[in-house]
């Protein structure tokens, strides 16, 4: 390193501390090299630590093709408490992020019921979290009552009963995220277990990242939250797929809708005629006609037929016969 000072400076500036013309604190040539020394501390207080483990985790904006998915879950959501409680709710994505393991379930709402689940063939093990409150509101309603009572949940654990109930509607609920990510790979959840402690999960390590998608169900006048996270791993495959703003193929939901109203016009009968010629006729001439009566025809033969859909010509082509069936040909649409 390249000295700043000479040995002639050095001197004159101990000698000027010691009989105290010159402050200790005090620069006494050019004031940088100081006041960098004593802006270093303070510096050192602006760092700010950076996680590397979370380089990746940013995943909202780069990953849209996921938040539609999560988006179309939501709508499933809503759907299926109307037809499993008799209830309309409001259920809105709120939004997503990825998290390690560790933090996820620190902030898992306390206390409230968690389900682990299985989603084939995603690697790992998802978890599902519904709030106490809402998860009470819900056994309510489909036990018969109102669902408005706001049944105080700290210090109180589910039953059997209320245990199972809460399986078999995240169950339902593996059904709409099949749903919901069908449109980018074919699913198969299955439900695992439940548990209260989220401690107890250990579905995965500490320092794991996950991704965590979070939903409020607007119950009037409960309101709740359910959460929903599988770990980062298991869309490593899919990545591609989900950097488009819409999953490839399409949005599910229009996809599900198209498919429903495809099925119904698939049966519909229409009236089909192959048509060899046209003629025009006056009123008395049709009148006039008897048996054996020949009509001219300005169609050479059944090289020249048109077929004709619900009185609309459709397409024109050739007649033929084979093995004893009459055949139409089509050879292009009529224009």
């Amino acid at each position: 390193m390249a000295q700043v000072l000479s040995q002639d400076e050095v001197n004159a500036l101990l000698q000027g501390i010691a009989s105290e013309q010159v402050p200790a604190g005090e620069p006494s040539r050019g004031g940088e090299s100081s006041a960098a020394i004593t802006e270093a501390p303070n510096a050192r207080n602006e760092i700010k630590l950076y996680d590397f483990t979370r380089s990746e985790l940013s995943s909202r904006g780069r990953l849209p093709g996921l938040e539609v998915v999560f988006n179309n879950f939501a709508r499933r959501l809503q759907s299926m408490f109307a037809s499993q409680l008799g209830k309309s709710v409001d259920a809105n994505f709120e939004m997503m992020e990825v998290v390690s393991y560790e933090n996820l379930i620190q902030s898992f709402p306390v206390p409230a019921s968690i389900h682990a689940v299985r989603l084939e063939p995603l690697r790992g093990i998802g978890i599902l979290v519904v709030e106490a409150r809402l998860a009470f509101a819900m056994i309510e309603l489909f036990f018969g009552g109102r669902g408005d009572k706001g049944v105080k949940a700290e210090g109180r654990d589910f039953t059997p009963i209320e245990s199972r109930f809460l399986g078999k509607f995240v169950e339902k609920m593996l059904r709409g995220v099949e749903e919901a990510w069908q449109s980018v790979i074919e699913l198969k959840g299955h439900y695992m277990r439940s548990e209260m402690n989220p401690y107890l999960l250990n579905v995965a390590g500490m320092g794991d990242p996950m991704i965590l998608a979070k939903y409020t169900v607007g119950m009037s006048p409960i309101n709740g939250t359910i959460l929903f996270s599988i770990p980062l791993v298991a869309i490593d495959q899919l990545r591609e797929q989900l950097r488009s703003s819409l999953p490839v193929g399409s949005d599910a939901e229009n996809t599900g809708l198209a498919a429903r109203l495809r099925k119904p016009l698939m049966e519909v009968d229409l009236d089909i005629q192959a048509v060899v010629d046209v003629v025009h006729m006056k009123v008395g001439e049709i009148m006039g006609l008897r048996p054996g009566d020949i009509i001219q025809l300005n169609a050479a033969g059944m090289d020249q037929v048109e077929l004709w859909i619900e009185g609309k010509r459709k397409f024109v082509g050739k007649g033929a016969q084979k093995n004893g069936n009459k055949v139409f040909i089509a050879s292009r649409p009529y224009y």
